[in-house]
């Protein structure tokens, strides 16, 4: 690719607490084909990922107990963490949208759905609501 063109990229989750390894950044070739560029554990079980607005903020649930939602800089070969974690006031979160200058987490463990503002740098902010 010339001229500037940035190869296609994957972010995967996978699970810690299971030998995963964590937040993996993939480039995907013409083919299809996946290549592991590099990972961060930093957040424990990152199962769900999801881009932000405009795609240049990965945010990551980890779903754990405590349930928790991360920002990531997506643009190195390896996402770096841009603030600690941000609880969602719920179990598992398993699921994430952001959407309004929120993110939305849909919560296995506790069966609930909670609300996190964003900063204005596009970091999460702790639970301000959650919906039982």
């Amino acid at each position: 690719m010339g001229g500037g063109e940035r190869t296609a990229r994957a972010y995967i989750g996978s699970f810690t607490a299971a030998g995963g390894a964590g937040v993996v950044t993939a480039a995907v070739g013409s083919d299809g084909g996946l290549t592991v560029l590099g990972a961060t554990a930093e957040v424990p079980d990152p199962s769900y990922l999801a881009l932000g607005p405009g795609g240049d903020l990965l945010y990551a649930v980890s779903e754990t107990a405590g349930g928790a939602v991360a920002a990531f800089d997506p643009a190195g070969d390896t996402a770096r963490l841009l603030a600690p974690r941000a609880p969602v006031a719920a179990e598992g979160p398993t699921h994430l949208c952001v959407h309004g200058g929120r993110v939305f987490t849909a919560n296995y463990g506790s069966g609930s759905v909670s609300v996190l503002p964003l900063r204005a740098d596009g970091t999460p902010a702790p639970a301000a609501h959650v919906l039982n």
